[in-house]
């Protein structure tokens, strides 16, 4: 199969900001990502700031995408 016939995964990405004051809101965080989930997002990476927490996530769109040559 030549490299511009290959067909290739798309994806689509979401960004979600988690304000954490208390240790209570990890409760929150851990329900959202694990409903999140459950609609097959996945975590990329997450990164602490000042005010909270910013996770990155990523899903297949379920099309494909014909490689550029």
């Amino acid at each position: 199969m030549r490299a511009r016939d290959r067909l290739l995964k798309t994806f689509e990405y979401d960004i979600l900001f988690f304000p954490v004051k208390k240790q209570k809101d990890y409760d929150e965080v851990r329900r959202a990502l694990n409903e999140r989930g459950a609609e097959g997002w996945e975590v990329i990476t997450a990164e602490a700031g000042d005010y909270g927490y910013t996770t990155f996530l990523k899903r297949e769109t379920g099309t494909m995408k014909a490689a550029s040559e």
